[in-house]
């Protein structure tokens, strides 16, 4: 791609950041970019038609929802604006979703994208092991195969990909290996074997729902905290994930607090900075009767925000801790988090 398209696109960053139009910010930050040609008119020596498409991760453009055309628009008028070669006309921006496979380690649960990774290597390592002189006769080496083995494959069968290991015991997988030149062409094979299935498994998202991608312009703290959290909750690591997400959120709340003129303390908590935010927000709320129960929902959220900055302090990775939470648990916080960000969200653009 000429790098020209690259610099129009982040000069209409920087006046979306100045103007705090979030969404077209998500979408340049963390949209694929790309230019397509759209067609060609022969009128005063020939013009091109580009389309500038900015494709998303689907959890990121499901977020978008019914402004996406508003999006596209504000975006097509900023770039406009600045793109002055006649000859080559931007025609459309087009916003759309990344067509990849999904792995769906919600269906999967117990067993974690972590810990499924974790077993497949650990069965490669043996199959490479058979391969390379280590006999699938030795004691006990069948039985860890067979066990492992069967956790994969349900995994694999109900998270929606295929694992290219069909044998189904190890003096089948030699019969398989054995006329494959010698052991690095083994080891060339095999690694073949499993490259497609862990660049899948590694890319892939198992934070379902989570997403705190739109909040992540709002500031350069924030953003760099969400980064790590999203990398950390693609990755498994969800105790490392709860202490960044604590870190956005803390941002998150002070810079709506500072949009909004309301004074608080530099050393306030989070409940604090919370309390004060839904204060502000409660005028909002209608009608009167719906806006007494909504108000007990969101005052109920101050319990969710002590409890997290209790985990975050008491049980990740935050300080030194023996007791790390656990996946399952950490999930419950950071999607118990990633509502009321969304809530929160909706009630801002309700405002604007």
């Amino acid at each position: 791609m000429d790098v020209y398209w690259k610099d129009l696109v982040s000069t209409a960053l920087r006046v979306f950041q100045e103007s705090k139009n979030i969404d077209a910010v998500t979408v340049i930050k963390s949209g694929i970019l790309s230019v397509e040609f759209n067609s060609h008119d022969n009128w005063d020596g020939g013009v091109d038609f580009w389309d500038i498409v900015f494709q998303l991760k689907y959890r990121v453009f499901k977020t978008l929802g019914d402004r996406k055309n508003t999006i596209e628009s504000d975006l097509l008028t900023v770039l406009s604006q600045f793109h002055t070669d006649g000859s080559n006309q931007i025609a459309n921006v087009i916003v759309r979703p990344i067509i990849e496979r999904f792995v769906d380690w919600q269906a999967a649960l117990p067993a974690t994208k972590e810990t499924t990774i974790q077993q497949i290597h650990k069965e490669r390592e043996l199959l490479t092991a058979i391969a390379t002189g280590t006999s699938y006769k030795n004691e006990g080496i069948e039985e860890a195969f067979q066990k492992r083995h069967k956790f994969i494959c349900t995994v694999a069968a109900k998270a929606g990909f295929e694992y290219p290991i069909t044998c189904e015991s190890l003096a089948e997988w030699w019969i398989q290996i054995r006329d494959v030149g010698g052991y690095s062409e083994r080891r060339a094979y095999i690694s073949q074997l499993f490259a497609p299935l862990m660049k899948l498994l590694t890319e892939s998202d198992d934070s379902s729902s989570i997403d705190f991608n739109h909040i992540a312009s709002r500031s350069g703290i924030i953003q760099k905290a969400v980064d790590d959290a999203m990398v950390f909750i693609r990755d498994g690591r969800y105790d490392s994930a709860v202490d960044r997400v604590h870190t956005a959120f803390h941002g998150y709340l002070r810079q709506l607090l500072t949009d909004h003129q309301i004074v608080y303390g530099r050393e306030d908590s989070l409940s604090a900075l919370y309390n004060k935010l839904h204060d502000y927000y409660e005028k909002s709320i209608q009608p009167p009767d719906v806006a007494v129960r909504v108000k007990t929902i969101m005052r109920s959220g101050v319990g969710i925000i002590n409890t997290v900055n209790e985990l975050r302090n008491n049980n990740t990775i935050a300080h030194p801790n023996g007791l790390l939470i656990q996946v399952r648990e950490a999930q419950l916080v950071i999607r118990l988090v990633n509502a009321i960000v969304d809530y929160i969200e909706d009630v801002e653009k309700s405002l604007h």
